[in-house]
């Protein structure tokens, strides 16, 4: 597109729909169906296409510019796709969406409740593209989320339940969103002209600090979904409340779903050159609308939840004077994609004339900022981004002009200095929730995110006896995720986490399955199944139960005994198995049903923790095996 002159009048050219393929706060790993033949797969839900022609039709009549149409759902674990059963009572829900044709399809969801433990993936068939694991940490307060978009016209949805929360996920999908255009380089990453400078540029050092107030936003809307660009902002209390300011137009007539809104942080390259894969980005899901006015095109939005220190965010300062800025610039989100930055070494003008933008809204004389850039310039999507004036401090956001990479760029931004009384109401002006003390500040400054330090999680992982288990891996999943593995002394540590979020640990040593198992250990289990002799702890009864059966029979001894023989090299569970060790057993000799191995939920965490872990050796009742090996 470069030498394309774009007349961006309405400049985030609202779309139906945006079709970036995004990861949110995700765990990774690998769907259970693209890795076991045990996973039932169910038939394809079929979903009428849309009338692709009509859609075409219509846009060649809009001034947007549009991707996919919505297709309304009622489609939930009740009425589609299929359960499989797992060993230890675990299951996993598996559903095949199919609609004729689409290029790509993402799912919302109305009722959304992932329990501890529990994983969510979105995956096409070929395992090519995975979006996931999601988990509890992606829990919404409005019990609403939605995922990317699979490039196919059929995607896989699955959700794996542990036994021990068999019943308490809750997922209800009530939309479907069938894109009818080219998902890939169209919008989102690498879609914006090559003409524009990336905010990692030398000569863009000096912005570093502003640069981590600025946001991309996805909003989605009853008709679709669309981008446009932000800035987290200071209020007078200098208390992190996560105000975003972008543009009134961006979603201008449209039912806002702001619950489903999404705001990613730190999605830039680190160098000028464009990175040659996707970097990745840290998001906020859901937002409440707090004032806004079309004829000072700002809108004032606060997050659903703080920023969490890891995301590193600054929240800009801000100047409401009615001073012209002598240089200015402004860091934006071109048709979604990573941040980009323009500057004018000039002053900005106020414009002395009304403007008549495309979507029959005219702006008063005076309203706005008329800002030509010496460097760079900008595209849909860039909309709402913050005009920085020589001191760094925010002054207005973009509304509109012209752009283009080989000749005059012009930028209208909303000015500050008249938004701040706006419409006379809360409702319409900044000045009661930027200044909420009403100190009459003129400028503030700009701060790094006040939140509460970091905390760590710690631990020794030991067995029965006491021993340090070393070469265990341990990730830690939540908000942040990690991978650690234990020393010879058994420790594990993550130092810096972001307080008030739910943590689980999970913990593997794949090692030798024969480490420790013995004719002893066939003896005593024969004991207790003959009702002789009990095995006297809760950990020896699961280290006996080596078929993951959730009690012990002649089955586990003939499996300890296929073992000695070699004849078998690997058990059905896990050859080692970790547990609370602060976690006292309501009944010792019938465990199975209070805790599950390998898994522990550190709950939301506001303090350093420190955890006690003990491993178990299947098949060893013992305690001989080798925790080394």
């Amino acid at each position: 597109m470069n030498g394309r002159k774009a007349l961006i009048i309405l400049s985030v050219f609202f779309f139906q729909i945006n079709v970036c393929v995004f990861a949110q706060q995700t765990l990774g790993g690998i769907p259970l169906g693209l890795q076991e033949s045990q996973i039932n797969t169910p038939s394809a839900l079929l979903l009428p296409a849309p009338d692709v022609a009509q859609l075409l039709k219509e846009d060649e009549q809009s001034p947007g510019f549009r991707f996919a149409a919505p297709l309304l759902a009622d489609i939930s674990p009740d009425n589609a796709g299929i359960w499989t059963d797992l060993p230890g009572g675990d299951r996993v829900w598996t559903l095949r969406l199919t609609s004729p044709g689409a290029k790509g399809l993402a799912v919302l969801y109305d009722q959304f409740y992932l329990p501890p433990g529990s994983r969510l993936y979105m995956y096409s068939e070929d395992g090519k593209q995975v979006l996931g694991a999601y988990a509890a940490h992606n829990n919404s307060r409005s019990g609403r989320f939605l995922t990317g978009f699979i490039e196919s016209e059929t995607a896989v949805i699955e959700y794996y339940e542990p036994a021990i929360k068999r019943g308490q996920g809750r997922l209800h999908i009530f939309r479907v969103e069938y894109a009818y255009r080219a998902v890939s380089n169209t919008w989102g990453f690498g879609a914006s002209w090559p003409c524009h400078n990336n905010i990692g540029c030398p000569s863009a050092d000096t912005l570093n600090d502003i640069s981590r107030s600025v946001c991309r936003i996805m909003m989605v809307v009853s008709g679709g979904t669309g981008f446009c660009s932000g800035t987290l902002i200071n209020n007078t209390r200098n208390n992190g409340v996560p105000y975003v300011i972008s543009a009134y137009h961006c979603n201008d007539g449209y039912t806002s779903l702001y619950d489903l809104w999404r705001f990613d942080f730190n999605y830039q390259g680190s160098a000028c050159t464009n990175p040659s894969t996707e970097p990745l980005y840290q998001s906020i899901l859901g937002c409440d609308y707090r004032s806004g006015r079309r004829e000072n095109d700002f809108r004032l939005l606060e997050l659903f939840s703080e920023i969490p220190a890891s995301y590193q965010a600054y929240f800009a300062g801000w100047d409401r004077s009615a001073t012209v800025p002598s240089r200015s610039s402004f860091i934006h989100h071109p048709r979604g994609d990573i941040k980009k930055v323009s500057w004018d070494v000039n002053p900005a003008l106020i414009q002395n004339t009304t403007i008549q933008w495309d979507n029959n809204v005219t702006t008063p004389v005076g309203h706005h900022f008329r800002v030509v850039p010496d460097f760079g310039t900008f595209q849909s999507g860039s909309s709402g981004c913050g005009l920085f004036n020589q001191d760094k401090r925010f002054v207005g956001q973009l509304h509109g002009g012209t752009s283009s990479c080989d000749s005059v760029t012009t930028a209208y931004f909303g000015r500050m200095t008249l938004s701040w009384t706006g419409g006379g109401t809360d409702l319409t002006r900044l000045r009661d929730w930027l200044d909420p003390d009403n100190t009459d500040a003129m400028t503030l400054d700009g701060m790094d995110n006040p939140a509460e330090p970091a905390i760590a999680v710690s631990g020794t992982i030991r067995t029965e006896a006491g021993a340090p288990i070393p070469g265990v891996r341990v990730w830690l999943e939540g908000i942040a995720s990690d991978t650690v593995t234990t020393g010879v002394n058994g420790v594990f540590s993550f130092p810096v986490l972001d307080p008030g979020f739910f943590y689980t640990l999970r913990f593997d040593k794949d090692t030798l399955a024969g480490n420790g198992v013995s004719t002893q250990d066939v003896i005593q289990i024969q004991r207790q199944v003959l009702s002789i002799e009990p095995l006297n702890s809760a950990y020896k009864q699961y280290a006996a139960d080596v078929n993951g059966s959730n009690s012990v029979t002649t089955m586990d001894i003939i499996n300890i005994r296929r073992m000695i023989l070699s004849t078998i090299t690997s058990f059905p569970v896990p050859a080692w198995l970790f547990f609370n060790s602060d976690y006292t057993f309501m009944n010792p000799l019938q465990p199975f049903s209070e805790q599950v191995p390998g898994r522990i939920e550190l709950g939301v965490l506001t303090a350093n923790r420190t955890v006690n872990v003990t491993g178990i050796k299947s098949g060893d009742v013992n305690g001989s095996a080798d925790p080394t090996n």
